[in-house]
């Protein structure tokens, strides 16, 4: 089945997060919860110059992973070409490349991870992409083929930056952000800031975890 061209990702849809970051309370130890806690831990980890890039590369991913149906399969014929790739993404005025995305994804066989792995690299370059995240933004299950296709993940990312150019998307952000913080704060965890992208897919995830893509 082809995906609809038409797509949910937009402000109208993802206000409804704004009260459901509030209301819908995580237990501390949750799997959930646990990525929250862990998530800035992590970008730490990604961009730290305290060892060498490949070996960051492969931490990276393999907290990736973590949070994965699968299991981490590294090719090693392709490590060092997506280390460069991580590096390249993790540089100071670094852009998107789809170079760097197809580089990272032919290493470690998804271009999931791939979007991953290069979110904690540059967070708000690279938005993290799954499934779910094109279920919700197409309104169909995707394939497994399309989500090996990087052109299917360059077009969200344009959707993503599409939708933090629409009008109001600051006060989304300033209002998601405000219940956010507030549920780090129930959970004892330090607050952080969030990345417009983190803001956007943070946002699906809520109304994905809620049923409620539609009214």
């Amino acid at each position: 089945m082809s995906i609809r061209p038409a797509t949910n990702l937009n402000l109208e849809t993802l206000d409804r997060a704004v009260d459901l970051v509030r209301v819908n309370r995580l237990s501390d130890g949750s799997p959930e919860a646990t990525f929250l806690r862990t998530y800035p831990a992590v970008l730490v980890t990604a961009r730290a110059r305290d060892r060498a890039v490949t070996e960051t590369f492969l931490m990276t991913a393999a907290f990736a992973y973590g949070w994965m149906p699968g299991t981490l399969r590294v090719d090693p014929r392709r490590l060092e070409i997506a280390a460069r790739a991580f590096e390249t993404a993790r540089a100071e005025g670094a852009q998107f490349s789809e170079q760097s995305v197809a580089a990272v994804a032919a290493c470690l066989h998804s271009l999931v991870a791939a979007s991953k792995v290069l979110h904690f690299a540059s967070p708000a370059i690279y938005p993290t992409w799954d499934s779910r995240i094109e279920r919700f933004r197409q309104g169909a299950t995707p394939s497994v083929y399309h989500m090996s296709q990087t052109e299917n993940y360059v077009t969200y990312v344009a959707d993503v930056q599409g939708l933090k150019r629409e009008e109001g998307f600051l006060g989304f952000h300033h209002d998601y952000c405000m219940n956010y913080q507030e549920r780090l704060r129930q959970l004892a965890i330090p607050p952080y800031p969030l990345t417009d992208l983190r803001v956007i897919e943070s946002a699906v995830y809520e109304i994905i975890a809620a049923g409620s893509t539609h009214g």
